[in-house]
């Protein structure tokens, strides 16, 4: 046993003391110097490259402190400021510190305890290596916060949150949960997940955990009913969670709600079907406009100026019926666009009737056209190509909810030969436009009057709320 040279001498006991301790013990002078150290001390200095000869008998404690203040070890000073109030006050010192060797992460508790050895006062210092316990505590701690860490994001996600036992009943359930589904987490637990599900669906919650526990299913999208009934298109992200030995205790999954994706791509494939019907039944009609006007037009220039016409006015139709959204047009205002042309060339008025009235695509177009052709005729022969008559346009419902409606126009000047007359416009009147609604057209003419009247069924009118 290596002694100090100082005044304070120990005797046999004091050796038996610290041998027989399996702690690493130094004893200290009253002025920190190292006095005696035990035969643990000596093992520990030479495994890790300390003093192997003196094993620092004969250096003074407390500056080993200071110098590990110096280079930041903040329980340095904690530890010299206790073991100078034990010596002063007798009063025992614990503490712990880091001791860290090279590549390995080590901490030491230190307790001190003063003794007198011939009169003096002296510490006791036992270190003992407490890395295992302290690197414990450490992977504790660091799991605890990353607990709360996750329960925090689990409580304040925007996600729904859920986990299931092996039975399928509910065993956690976040606010974001009862956000969307209205369960309170006290109504929710305990009960089967299946709770969400709708009454026909195909697919049991144990087949979920089956193919989850498989490995086979890590997302799906689903359809679950909230406690008001509604129901929620979601993507549903699952997940078994595992003891630490790997047995599976349960099912997380993440429910994000698509419900507004879902509904807007439905509405977008509806808008599709419906652009593409109603082009095709626009270049059918284009296609029976051409035809028709090619058979009744007595050169190409007559062809090219009713043609594009009727166009036009086919145009007037279509744009009102782009400004409504593709659902509907008010009747006043479709009269309006397609008589205002003739109307502003001839300085004329038309005397226009009727209650509100909101058009569906079909009946918007079976008017337009009607109205082109009329108005078209009254250049011609009538109102509009200066005569002194005049032209009424009036509407009204039918007692089933339909619309009749009727253009009478007086001061009206036939020949034989244009009574008698076949074209397109003729056949607009009479047969395509009340075919194109399932409804009926009369066109009444005498020697100075047209009466044209169509009945439109109510499938072809859009309520006005």
């Amino acid at each position: 046993m290596l002694k100090s040279s100082q005044s304070v001498t120990l005797d046999a006991s004091h050796y038996e003391l610290i041998e027989a301790m399996t702690d690493e013990v130094v004893i200290l002078d009253a002025t920190g110097e190292i006095v005696a150290v035990n035969m643990a001390w000596k093992i520990f200095c030479e495994e890790n490259g300390g003093d192997a000869g003196s094993h620092y008998v004969g250096a003074n404690y407390f500056d080993i402190c200071k110098a590990a203040v110096m280079d930041s070890v903040v329980q340095a000073e904690t530890v010299l400021d206790g073991l100078r109030q034990a010596l002063r006050t007798g009063a025992a010192f614990e503490g712990e510190y880091p001791c860290d060797g090279p590549g390995v992460r080590r901490w030491f508790q230190l307790n001190a305890n003063r003794m007198t050895i011939q009169g003096a006062p002296c510490l006791l210092l036992q270190h003992r290596n407490v890395t295992t316990r302290r690197m414990a505590h450490d992977d504790i701690e660091r799991a605890h916060v990353r607990a709360e860490t996750f329960a925090a994001l689990v409580a304040t996600t925007g996600e729904a949150i859920l986990t299931y036992d092996m039975d399928g009943r509910i065993i956690s359930w976040n606010p974001a949960a009862e956000r969307l589904y209205g369960y309170t987490e006290e109504e929710a637990l305990g009960r089967s997940v299946e709770l969400l599900y709708p009454l026909d669906w195909p697919t049991r919650v144990l087949e979920y955990r089956d193919q989850i526990m498989a490995g086979k299913l890590r997302q799906f999208d689903a359809v679950r009913v909230a406690k008001d009934g509604t129901e929620r298109h979601v993507t549903i992200a699952c997940t078994p969670i595992r003891t630490l030995s790997g047995d599976i205790v349960s099912i997380s999954n993440i429910h994000h709600d698509v419900t507004a994706t879902r509904k807007a791509e439905e509405v977008r494939d509806l808008v599709s079907r419906e652009v593409i019907h109603r082009a095709k039944n626009m270049l059918s009609l284009v296609t029976a406009m051409q035809r028709q006007t090619a058979s009744s037009a007595a050169s190409l220039a007559e062809f090219n100026k009713s043609f594009g016409d009727r166009i036009q006015a086919l145009a007037r139709s279509t744009d009102l019926l782009v400004d409504g959204g593709w659902s509907s047009v008010d009747l006043a205002q479709l009269v309006r666009a397609q008589l205002d042309p003739f109307l502003h060339l001839q300085g004329k008025g038309v005397d226009v009737a009727g209650p509100t009235v909101a058009l569906g695509p079909q009946a918007l177009q079976l008017i337009g056209m009607a109205l082109h052709e009329l108005a078209t005729n009254s250049t011609k022969y009538g109102v509009m190509s200066g005569g002194r008559g005049d032209i009424r346009c009036h509407w009204s419902h039918t007692e089933k909810g339909g619309l009749r409606f009727q253009w009478v126009e007086t001061g009206i000047t036939f020949d034989s030969s244009a009574k008698k007359a076949s074209g397109f416009g003729s056949k607009v009147l009479s047969v395509l436009a009340p075919a194109m609604v399932n409804g009926s057209a009369d066109t009444v003419t005498s020697e100075d009057a047209l009466t044209w009247t169509v009945t439109i069924p109510a499938a072809h009118l859009v309520k006005v709320t």
